[in-house]
Parts: structure tokens; sequence; C-alpha cells
């Protein structure tokens, strides 16, 4: 199976709410509020419309959260890196909250397949 690929799993209605509680646990132990309305269908609109304030206002003034958050949901250097390249013309915060989502959607997908083997 091939966790880097995540597209398969983006309409699993059960995925997206575990990723939203993963999301929602992480952003708490920052003491970020993010809240989910259960709507999968926009899900990752809502998600996105909430993290990226967050992201924008740690970059500006509290890189050490900023980090933080970053290493709590295992996003490093070389994947930030690798996905500004190829996204040149996206806002710093919205490359970052997309990846965010992306990793967390693919931490649910990783533990979901595990937990059934």
């Amino acid at each position: 199976m091939n966790f880097t690929d995540i597209s398969p799993f983006i309409n699993r209605l059960d995925l997206i709410k575990d990723t939203a509680d993963q999301i929602i646990k992480d952003f708490d132990m920052f003491g970020m509020e993010i809240k989910f309305s259960g709507n999968a269908y926009n899900a990752y609109e809502e998600l996105f419309d909430q993290i990226e304030p967050h992201i924008d206002k740690l970059i500006g003034s509290n890189q050490k959260k900023f980090m933080g958050i970053l290493y709590r949901i295992d996003l490093s250097d070389v994947q930030i890196k690798k996905a500004v390249n190829e996204n040149l013309s996206e806002p710093f915060t919205s490359i970052i909250t997309d990846l965010i989502i992306k990793r967390e959607l693919q931490k649910v997908v990783i533990r979901n397949h595990y937990k059934t083997k």
C-alpha cells in the first residue's frame, strides 16, 4: 500500500471525520480551537478556513509554537520545501495548511490500515 498517495481516501466519510478529530486534538494541544460541523462534503474547505488564520498568526508572532505544531503533526522541512517549490505562486500559509490537512489524513489512513490487520 502506498501511503504517499492519499487521493483514494479523500472521499471516505469515516476517514474525514477521524482526520478532523485528529486536527482538533493536535491544535487543541497548542490552545487553538478548531471546530468541525461533521459535513464531510466540505470538510477540507471548512478545516482549511480555520487552520490557515492560526498558521498565519503563528508565523508572524510565535515561531516556536509554529514549529511545535509542525513537529506534532510530523511535517518535515523536506516536505515543506518540496511543496513550496512545487507551488511557488501560492501563499506560504496556504501551502502549510494544505500540508497539515493532508498529513493528518495520511496518519489516519495509516493508523486504520494497521488497526485492521
